[in-house]
């Protein structure tokens, strides 16, 4: 059995395949890192990633962990490597401590692969009944989000956002800022999203 019998064929278009996890194209591959600065500034000097629009501290309106509140304090840097979207993340604090020890990968790599989805709750139901378990979800300004366990078949969580323009806008914004970009001002803070 090959990877492509694992997937579904789009009758579409006979070359178009779409993963069964959740029928759209990975939208963002996210890594946390130990400094947020030395992050981005490695990964736009040795890879060309840029420029990264950086959250500190993100608020959120509101966050759980397992269905109660939780505690997540993070700051991230979005910003384009070639055709995708990166999220470099530092944790400033994450409670309870099962938060933080299922959002970090032991050993470093991929900290979680993003979605959009069109309704998130569908979505939320779709997976969980796939066997992902949601064991984190938040809500800030225009994004909202569920994290499921990645379990084996992964070995790091998957995170799903609810699709919305806004949110489309702000990626938009961060793909037409490393278009002409001279690799210059790879940190750039913003108190709000562009």
């Amino acid at each position: 059995m090959t990877a492509r019998d694992h997937c579904i064929h789009n009758p579409k278009s006979s070359t178009v395949w779409s993963v069964p996890l959740t029928g759209s194209p990975i939208h963002h591959v996210g890594y946390f890192v130990a400094d947020l600065r030395t992050g981005v500034e490695r990964f736009a000097r040795d890879h060309g990633a840029g420029p990264f629009f950086v959250l500190e501290h993100v608020e959120f309106d509101e966050v759980s962990y397992e269905g109660s509140p939780a505690t997540y304090d993070h700051s991230s840097a979005f910003g384009q490597w070639g055709p995708l979207l990166l999220e470099l993340t530092e944790i400033h604090d994450a409670q309870p401590q099962g938060l933080r020890d299922r959002l970090t990968v032991p050993g470093g790599g991929v900290g979680h692969i993003g979605f959009l989805a069109d309704s998130l709750a569908d979505e939320t139901v779709r997976l969980a009944r796939l066997g992902f378990e949601p064991f984190h979800a938040g809500r800030t300004g225009p994004a909202s989000v569920v994290w499921f366990d990645g379990g084996d078949l992964f070995g790091h969580p998957i995170e799903v956002l609810q699709r919305n323009d806004e949110l489309l806008g702000i990626y938009e914004t961060i793909r037409r800022a490393s278009e002409q970009w001279d690799g210059s001002d790879p940190y750039r803070p913003i108190t709000a999203p562009p």
